[in-house]
């Protein structure tokens, strides 16, 4: 079992869900906006935009101001991403549509909801996204706080999460368990360096050891859940808001024969 410890301090936690695009597993999500979404979002560019994207765009502006310093990043952790965006670009392609633009995709990425979230806040501390499956939200967690470690006067803001075009959804229901529910939705987290949290992580067969508090939750990929890592990773953050100091809170999720968990622990006061 390997294990790593980080102090952090835990500035906000939020969630932007579609509700009413839940599914049982068996039709394609409708990620909707919000209703004040171009009050929030410039819709400049927003042609080039997947629902991911905007849902992201929607969440950074809500709550990251405009200023940051050198060493803060943006961390996209999601299994799907800009697939929408990718497979529109690749189909425009195909038919020799003479629309086609490569500002579809800023500075030649495909992973460009992290890129847009860049430009638009002006983080200058870089950003990145990951997939890790249904590891994807503690191993963003992992690389946020592994940022914080060497940057202790930085911070990272956390986006996990997925929206879900139909290919999205085939996948989803060939690989998983299909009674798993299938939300559109993502988890923002804002991060910084400081002592108020200790989080524990855990990768391995004994990793689930820090799963025995009275606050935690198991997740299986076999079992009935929801598939979207947002709302365990929010379920997760904001239940550590409201630890009074000296208790914990921990996630454990396990797929095949794979496990991690991660413990959060309190320790200045609110």
């Amino acid at each position: 079992m390997t294990f790593a410890n980080f102090d952090f301090s835990l500035r906000a936690c939020h969630i932007c869900s579609s509700e009413s695009g839940k599914s049982d597993g068996t039709s394609p999500q409708v990620a909707e906006l919000p209703s004040d979404f171009y009050e929030i979002v410039d819709n400049r560019g927003d042609r080039f935009r997947d629902a991911f994207t905007r849902t992201c765009l929607y969440l950074a502006n809500s709550h990251m101001d405009d200023t940051s310093v050198g060493t803060t990043v943006v961390v996209v952790g999601t299994e799907y991403g800009n697939l929408e965006a990718m497979l529109r670009f690749q189909r425009q392609a195909l038919a020799g549509d003479k629309t086609i633009s490569a500002q579809q995709f800023p500075h030649a990425t495909t992973s460009s909801a992290s890129t847009f979230i860049n430009m638009s806040k002006n983080v200058t501390g870089g950003n990145v996204t990951l997939n890790a499956g249904t590891f994807t939200s503690i191993t963003a967690l992992l690389h946020t706080f592994l940022h914080l470690q060497s940057n202790p006067t930085g911070g990272g803001h956390l986006f996990v999460g997925d929206t879900y075009c139909e290919e999205a959804m085939d996948d989803v229901i060939k690989r998983t368990c299909l009674s798993r529910r299938i939300t559109p939705g993502v988890c923002y987290a804002w991060l910084t360096g400081g002592g108020h949290f200790n989080a524990e992580i855990a990768f391995g067969d004994r990793s689930f050891e820090l799963c025995g508090t009275e606050h935690s939750r198991i997740y299986r990929e076999s079992e009935p859940s929801e598939q979207n890592g947002a709302f365990a990773l929010h379920w997760l953050m904001s239940s550590a808001i409201t630890l009074v100091q000296g208790e914990s809170v921990s996630l454990g999720i396990e797929v095949a024969d794979r496990r991690a968990a991660i413990s959060i622990t309190r320790q200045l006061a609110a």
